[in-house]
Parts: C-alpha cells; structure tokens; sequence
C-alpha cells in the first residue's frame, strides 16, 4: 500500500465528535477500494465514504481515520479488510430493475432450450442482495419449468449483501414492481414480526447458488459454458482498465454465442473484447472473434 503523510491529531475539525475525512486519507481509502475490488470513487464522494467509515470508528473506539488505515494495513486484519469493502461498496437493487431485459430473457431460454439438451446457465454477477438472481428465476421458472435443468449462480464481493441474499427475506417496497402472478407463487407473505416482508419460496431460492467472488478475479468462478450473463450497473463504477480487464475475464465463463447484458446507462464502447452488440445494452460473445477488432461500435 502507498505510505502518506497524515495530518496531525486535532488539524482537522470534529464534526458531532467525528474526525472528518481529510483529502489525504480519502487519497488512502479511494486507492484500497481501487484495488481490492476496482471501485474508481470520484473526489465528490468523500462525504459518503467519511460517513460509512465513521460508523466503524465509533465501534472500534478509534479517533482517527488514521488509525483505522493503519488497522486495515495490518497483516492478519483480513476480516476487517473485507468489513471495508462491504461498507464502501454500493448496493442498490430491487426485483425487476430493468424489466426490458426480462422480457427478452423469457425468450431467449425458450430458444436455447430448443437448440439445446443441457443444463442452461445463468450468471448475476454482481448479485447484491438476491433480488436480480431471484427475478431471473422466476422468469426462468415460468418459462422452463420449477424443476426444470437450468441453474442461477449469484456472486458478489460483498459478504454482508451476500448473508441478506441467501435470506431471501424482503420488505415490501423492493418486489412492488413483480407480476401479480409471479408474487403468489414465488414469494410468502411474512406474519407477526415479519409483517411487512416476504421471502422467496424456499423451492425458488433452491435454484441459486450463492458464493462470493471479487468481479477482478471473476475466470476465478468454478463455473463455466454459461450462456447468459448478467453484470448491470457495476461498470459505471470501474475505470477503463479495470472494466477491459474485468470483461476479458468475464468472458472465458462463457459459452460461445453467449450473452452479456449490462445496464441501460453503461457502454463498451471502444473496448477490444470479443464482444458484438446486439442492441445498447445487450452483447453477444464470439470466442473465435480477433480481439483486434473489438465488437461492434
């Protein structure tokens, strides 16, 4: 990690009895979650990472950024290392976010189950809190049977996330935008305390198969020949190299023909992959494709 000289104790102010965030310990944070998991926070978001970190430095009893840098540094601070990288992550998700996508998923397995015998394979690859693999499921339930020979693998980097995913337990506001239909047979109404939520039916969520996994490791995923990806809203938060690199490993999971979908806001644009878009927010994999060409502009 880059050494940096930090101010002395008292040379920022104190805000409610929290030390603020100086530039220079931003400049420590912003490059640790660079590094363990590709997140390019612009200088504009010092005041979110000051108040997600300050959280931890009242629990810990420290009185300083400084210090809790030094903590991070430290050799054995593995758990603590990763406690940062679930705070400073974002997760922001709810069931069918982007429904266009859905719609031609619905299609695109029926066409795959045509063409082929084998098990169909899905991919949500920044899962946050469940509620994109469980959507998928449940299109894939509808179209291709509860029991039918399809899996959805479901990763994220952080493991908080990951905890509420395998869950399966939700408040109402995030499945308000699912099909009557697939409310009444994928999800059950809490009682009592939880009055309010519902969980994914358990014959549903057997169907995902959670694990975390850090997106700069991603040919890491035991798993392979998959035909449908799904990885939205997480490249606006990679800086070019990081999203070429991330893609190009992304890519060896696939199944050639394979599909990527990213989200409405992002692009590949300019990015030598083997990529060939097939509309803006939808890609095609092409293993033999010459990276030299790039996909399609």
């Amino acid at each position: 990690m880059t050494t940096l000289r930090w101010p002395e104790a008292g040379a920022e102010s104190m805000r409610n009895g929290d030390p603020t965030l100086s530039e220079e310990e931003f400049a420590c944070f912003r490059q640790f979650i660079l590094r363990e998991a590709g997140i390019d926070l612009p200088p504009g978001k010092r005041p979110l990472v000051q108040s997600r970190l300050s959280k931890r430095l009242r629990v810990l009893g420290l009185d300083s950024y400084a210090a809790y840098w030094r903590l991070l540094r430290a050799p054995e601070s593995h758990a603590e290392r990763q406690r940062a990288v679930n705070m400073l992550s974002t997760n922001e998700t709810y069931f069918f976010r982007e429904p266009q996508h859905f719609q031609w998923l619905e299609r695109q397995v029926l066409a795959l189950r045509e063409r082929q015998p084998g098990m169909i394979k899905v991919w949500s690859a920044a899962c946050s809190t469940g509620e994109e693999p469980y959507t998928i499921a449940m299109v894939l339930a509808e179209t291709l049977g509860i029991s039918g020979n399809w899996r959805i693998f479901a990763t994220d980097i952080n493991t908080k996330v990951l905890a509420s995913a395998k869950r399966g337990v939700y408040p109402l506001d995030r499945v308000r935008r699912t099909p009557p239909l697939l409310w009444q047979r994928y999800l059950l109404r809490g009682r009592d305390e939880y009055e309010g939520m519902v969980k994914v039916a358990p014959e549903l969520a057997r169907k995902v198969e959670f694990s975390q996994l850090n997106l700069l490791q991603c040919n890491q995923l035991h798993h392979t020949e998959i035909d449908i990806v799904f990885l939205r809203n997480v490249l606006i938060y990679f800086n070019e190299a990081t999203k070429l690199d991330v893609l190009a490993h992304l890519c060896t999971r696939m199944k050639n023909g394979g599909h990527l979908l990213i989200g409405h806001s992002e692009s590949l644009h300019k990015l030598d992959l083997p990529l060939v878009q097939e509309e803006p927010s939808r890609y095609r994999f092409e293993a033999a494709r010459q990276l030299s060409g790039g996909g399609k502009k």
